[in-house]
């Protein structure tokens, strides 16, 4: 898995990484690679010694992006049901992973959870 998508995955999964990194009493650990990441450090050696890398893997694989017709494409709110969209996806605010969040009417702004900001559209 390449570095950007990692950091993508690792994003999206942080939060139930740090309740696994707590029971098994690596939450200090994590938090040294989640700032080594913060850095543009590579991680992945750490988190495969934290025994986190092939969470992240099997992650990456169950929601691998489908890329299927309308993919991306959302109504604007207030439209005129005339077909407006919004082209894009929410991306990592630091451009630092390769995640990327579809729109989603009604849903709260999606966070980077290692960089603690609101995902840019775009």
């Amino acid at each position: 898995m390449e570095s950007a998508e990692l950091l993508g995955v690792l994003c999206r999964e942080l939060p139930e990484l740090r309740a696994v990194a707590e029971e098994t009493g690596d939450g200090g650990r994590l938090e040294e690679v989640l700032a080594a990441a913060r850095r543009g450090e590579p991680v992945t050696d750490r988190l495969r010694a934290l025994g986190l890398l092939r969470l992240l893997e099997s992650s990456a694989t169950r929601a691998a992006p489908g890329g299927g017709a309308g993919a991306g494409l959302v109504p604007l709110p207030g439209g005129d049901r005339a077909g407006h969209v919004a082209l894009g996806r929410y991306r990592c605010p630091a451009g630092a992973c390769r995640r990327a969040e579809q729109p989603r009417p009604g849903e709260d702004l999606p966070v980077c959870a290692l960089h603690g900001r609101p995902l840019r559209f775009g």
